[in-house]
């Protein structure tokens, strides 16, 4: 499967899990280092553009993005299952939970923009990460309209 993310310049191509062990998030609590990517590089981006803030959008141009194509077995992703309804903390619960337990290095999950689409989320500290690369690496800029 390609699964891909959007970064900036200055922080691609991390694969590190830095920001998501800062901050925390939906599926990750604080301290512990996940990286988000999605299964479509439309999902990728829609995922992104909720998370900039309205001034941003407003800007005379939209913040540039590298978009990050990696190429992981399906048979190193986990599918649970998991209900788009669950609360932030039900879902931190349970990433956090994969997470400790390092049984895939990667799991499927519903997006909050998209419930119906799928974001992957991979543990930077398991044994397979090593094996990973990165396909592709290509300039993403989000067209001005989407600002305004």
């Amino acid at each position: 499967m390609r699964i891909w993310r959007l970064a900036q310049p200055r922080y691609a191509p991390d694969l590190e899990g830095e920001g998501a062990r800062l901050f925390g998030g939906r599926w990750n609590s604080a301290g512990a280092p996940v990286i988000y990517t999605s299964d479509s590089l439309a999902l990728a981006a829609l995922e992104v553009l909720v998370h900039l803030p309205q001034i941003e959008r407003h800007k005379e141009r939209m913040p540039r993005y590298i978009a990050i194509g990696v190429d992981v077995p399906d048979s190193l992703i986990a599918n649970p299952g998991f209900a788009s309804e669950l609360s932030v903390s039900e879902s931190q619960a349970l990433g956090d939970a994969w997470l400790r337990s390092a049984s895939s290095l990667g799991l499927l999950v519903p997006s909050r923009v998209i419930p119906l689409e799928r974001n992957v989320l991979l543990n930077p500290r398991h044994p397979e990460m090593a094996g990973l690369t990165v396909a592709l690496t290509e300039p993403f800029v989000f067209d001005d309209r989407l600002g305004y």
